[in-house]
């Protein structure tokens, strides 16, 4: 299992790759290639997110509180839940 200390990661390719149960509590993850990764049970609390590929992430199925993200981001977040835009 991942646990970080507030690290910071900017411009990392992590596509694919396996993160279930990860616990990314107040890092700073920013423009950062998370597609296709597997993020079941990721914990994002408080996570500076801005710029990073959110395509492959759950909003239901991880602590995503108080993360920190961008309008385009919150926009694919809303598209994954189903709701429509405009």
């Amino acid at each position: 299992m991942i646990r970080t200390r507030s690290p910071a990661l900017r411009g990392v390719r992590l596509r694919e790759a396996d993160l279930t149960g990860a616990r990314f509590d107040g890092a700073t993850i920013r423009d950062t290639d998370l597609s296709g990764a597997w993020l079941d049970g990721v914990s994002f609390r408080g996570t500076d997110l801005r710029g990073t590929d959110l395509s492959a992430l759950d909003p239901k199925a991880n602590d995503v509180e108080g993360a920190r993200i961008n309008p385009e981001q919150a926009m694919t977040i809303a598209a994954s839940l189903g709701m429509r835009l405009g």
